[in-house]
């Protein structure tokens, strides 16, 4: 037993520079308490190796359903069915298909006004690959959208759609702005764009709620900056 401990504990992986995703840092920024920021980075320093995401179906359909100007509200149903009706090897296998069935379900009772609102614009699903990261006060940040906002001609980007999953944990609004806002500083830092900040966008899938980002752009990055520093500082201090 403790042999098994003592390699589990060297097997540990361990990031060694500071690095989080974008969830969980503005979490950090908006919302936690002294004892879950100190959780926030234990988490972000010595992830699992390997994490199948709860919802990572679900957001490849709706990501999918919401580019295409084919589809009708009855794919996502028929996806869920799907979903549940599975034959999976085993029941984490099971869970994560039914959450994502959960996901688009949930989706459909909000689809009609979710659509009317992205109406104005082109969607186009973002490259799936690792190339959304950038470097804030020494933090290296994930913050993949998962879909591009293009003007009706498909021709101008203007802005991102992120998608937010959690049955059990609804997005507030503050975190659910300084999402969409810190996305925005990063477009504008590493690709030049100038999105409006109603183009910056967050959806809680469960809840059917779009946040933007806010007006007040400068003193929300500022605040996210003063976190990534702090976070900086905390980083090797934090045992693991």
């Amino acid at each position: 037993m403790n042999n098994n401990r003592i390699k589990n504990k060297k097997m540990k992986k361990i990031n060694k520079d500071p690095r989080l995703s974008l969830n969980p840092l503005c979490e950090y920024v908006v919302e936690a308490t002294a004892s879950r920021r100190n959780t926030i980075i234990k988490q972000s320093k010595t992830p699992i190796s390997f994490i199948t995401k709860w919802y990572n179906q679900a957001e490849d359909i709706l990501s999918f359903y919401l580019a295409s100007i084919r589809d009708e509200p009855i794919v996502l149903s028929v996806e869920a069915n799907r979903l549940r009706k599975g034959i999976y090897s085993d029941d984490m296998e099971k869970k994560y298909a039914v959450a994502s069935a959960d996901a688009l379900k949930s989706f459909l009772q909000f689809e009609l006004t979710i659509r009317e609102k992205l109406a104005s614009y082109n969607l186009e699903i973002a490259v799936n690959d690792n190339k959304h990261k950038f470097i804030l006060s020494g933090v290296q940040i994930s913050l993949r959208p998962e879909l591009i906002l293009r003007d009706s001609e498909g021709k101008q980007q203007l802005g991102f759609l992120k998608l937010y999953f959690s049955k059990n944990e609804p997005l507030s609004k503050l975190r659910g702005e300084a999402m969409a806002c810190l996305t925005k500083h990063y477009f504008e830092q590493e690709f030049g764009f100038n999105f409006k900040s109603e183009s910056c966008l967050v959806l809680d899938v469960f809840n059917g709620v779009l946040y933007s980002s806010p007006k007040a752009y400068k003193r929300v990055i500022s605040n996210i900056t003063a976190a990534c520093n702090e976070i900086v500082d905390r980083w090797d201090k934090v045992a693991v």
